[in-house]
This record gives C-alpha cells, sequence and structure tokens, in this order.
C-alpha cells in the first residue's frame, strides 16, 4: 500500500476516465472559462478558478517523490485547464516531476481550445519536449449554434485552430 499523498485537494477532484490510475497533481483549482451551461464540474464555491501556488505545487511534487516517486507512472494537470498557466510555469511544473518522480511515463492535461491558441508551436515544442504527453481539449461539439448555445465560447474553426497546433507542437490530442 502506498503512504499517504502529500497532496491538497478540493473536492470534488474530476479527471478522464483514462487517467484512473495516474497521480492527480492540481495545478489549479476550478475552469478557467466556466461559463458552459452544461457542465457541473467546476461550480461549486470551493471551485472558482484560481492558479495554485507554484511553491505549493512543486512542493506536493517534492514531497510526492520521497514517498512514492518510484511508483508513480502517470500524472494528470488537474483540474480544468492546466494550459492555462504561463508556458515558463508548466515548464518548472514538468522539470519537478522528472526530477522527483522518475519513473513518469504520461503527463496529461485538459486543455481549452482559447488557451492551447494562447500557446505557439514553440511553446507546445517545449512542454512536449519537458514531459506533457497528452492534451485533453474540450471540443464537445463542431456545431456553431449548438456550441453558442451552450455558452462554450468557442466555434468549429476556433477549435480546429486549436487542435491543429497539437501536432506540429508534439503535443497528442
Amino acid at each position: 500500500m502506498l503512504p499517504p499523498i502529500p497532496i491538497r485537494y478540493v473536492e470534488p477532484v474530476y479527471r478522464p476516465p483514462s487517467e484512473a490510475e495516474s497521480l492527480i497533481l492540481p495545478v489549479t483549482d476550478g475552469c478557467s472559462w466556466n461559463h458552459c451551461t452544461f457542465c457541473e464540474m467546476y461550480t461549486a464555491p470551493q471551485k472558482q478558478f484560481r492558479a495554485r501556488a507554484e511553491a505549493e505545487v512543486l512542493e506536493s511534487i517534492r514531497l510526492t517523490g520521497e514517498r512514492c516517486g518510484d511508483v508513480v507512472r502517470r500524472v494528470f494537470l488537474a483540474d480544468g485547464d492546466a494550459l492555462v498557466l504561463p508556458t515558463r510555469r508548466l515548464l518548472r511544473i514538468l522539470e519537478a516531476i522528472r526530477r522527483h518522480l522518475p519513473a513518469v511515463r504520461r503527463v496529461s492535461s485538459y486543455c481549452l481550445p482559447r488557451n492551447l491558441r494562447r500557446k505557439s508551436t514553440d511553446e507546445l515544442r517545449e512542454l512536449a519536449a519537458a514531459g506533457l504527453s497528452i492534451a485533453y481539449v474540450g471540443a464537445e461539439s463542431g456545431d456553431d449554434e449548438g456550441l453558442e448555445r451552450v455558452h462554450k465560447g468557442e466555434t468549429f474553426a476556433s477549435t480546429v485552430d486549436a487542435l491543429e497546433r497539437l501536432g506540429p507542437g508534439g503535443v497528442p490530442p
């Protein structure tokens, strides 16, 4: 049995089903958009969007590494959209994961199309080289009328633009 993980979680915690065996590492709380009418994931008052303090995240990584760094194979950067963080900050987090959790082979995150579009191809390449393996992009529909109706804040074209950045950036969707 693993020792307790030294990470502060804000309930409820969400992750994609494919991340069931991943260490959930919160780098933000909530969702940076949080206007979608279909989504109940981040509507609780404690899930109001904010970036976690970088020192807290790095310390959680270090302490987790001390306790079980040789067994953690996958990390999911939570909450609703880690890629809203500045690239330099994400690179420091990914470096800490490499240093303190050497067995990690996959790092993933949710990602809003708008925040993905704010990253240059070079930034995405840097993130991929540093260990970001998968971006779960919130592309719920390709129908502009439907996207507007649910207040997604995206269009088919804006989502396609975001998705087309991933391949050249080296991060698989």
